[in-house]
């Protein structure tokens, strides 16, 4: 892009030193603010120059440039009519110079405002990818929390799961071992029931020895034979769950035994003596 400046110091001298005698400062101001400054200082001379002209002004000679123009010198020294001549065809070269000088500004600020929309754009566009960008980023971030979070949950969800498992089967283990111990102490129980029903049903049993002795010469002898026989005859097997009560029960049992066996010797012996004599009693 061509700059302002470069155009100006293309003009012809004197067209330069009046633009700058009506510029005025420009400090400060942008580009755009400079090239507009010179198009309407170098617009208003050339309106100024061209008021100048009579009206329908058109010199049959072809225009003057930069160069050529600087060598034309002011009118001195000639007459009125041909120094009247001469400045109307300086204003006219003027004016023709400063138009083309505001077309070329025209130019420069028309392509100004095309760099400026263009920055604006690729500043717009680089927004837009920036935003974008983050939103990919956000997007990531907020995917990659989400998978994170979902892990975290399912890793929860599957200890909570084994350690109710593990307490499933803790409570099963405690159960079935609780249920073992019960059944066991359950046939202990009914091993020791059996024992005690075992105990208490038997009978004493009498071999013919011993009621062969009871016969015999001597009765004391006889009547020790026959209860130890009796006792010797019983089977006994108490359980520990009803030891006590099979003790008072087999004591019992023992008396009533031992009464009988008297009772029983006392009542035949009357007949044994006359049957047999020279035998003892049973007493």
């Amino acid at each position: 892009m061509t700059h302002y400046s470069t155009l100006f110091h293309q003009l012809p001298q004197r067209l330069q030193i009046e633009v700058t005698a009506h510029l005025g400062s420009t400090s400060g101001m942008s580009d755009l603010q400079i090239t507009t400054r010179y198009k309407d200082v170098a617009w208003w001379l050339r309106s100024v120059k061209l008021a100048t002209l009579p009206q329908g002004y058109a010199p049959h000679s072809g225009h003057l440039t930069a160069q050529e123009f600087n060598g034309l010198g002011a009118p001195v020294g000639l007459g009125p009519e041909v120094a009247e001549i001469t400045n109307q065809f300086i204003a006219y070269e003027s004016a023709w110079h400063l138009d083309n000088f505001v077309h070329q500004l025209s130019a420069v600020i028309a392509q100004i405002h095309e760099a400026a929309r263009l920055h604006a754009q690729r500043q717009s566009e680089e927004a837009a990818r920036q935003m974008a960008q983050r939103q990919a980023e956000e997007a990531a971030r907020l995917h990659a929390q989400r998978l994170a979070e979902e892990a975290a949950r399912q890793l929860a969800q599957r200890q909570a799961e084994e350690a109710a498992q593990l307490a499933a089967r803790q409570l099963a283990e405690q159960q079935a071992y609780a249920a073992a111990q019960a059944l066991a102490e359950q046939k202990a129980q009914e091993a020791a029931l059996q024992e005690a029903r075992l105990a208490l049903e038997l009978v004493p049993v009498i071999p013919e020895q011993a009621l062969e002795a009871a016969f015999t010469k001597e009765p004391s002898s006889g009547e020790t034979a026959l209860k130890n026989s009796s006792v010797d005859g019983i089977a006994f097997m108490p359980g520990p769950a009803a030891m006590a009560e099979i003790d008072r029960a087999t004591l019992a049992l023992k008396q009533s035994i031992d009464a009988a066996v008297i009772q029983y010797a006392a009542a035949i012996s009357p007949y044994l003596n006359s049957a047999a004599p020279g035998t003892h009693a049973i007493q």
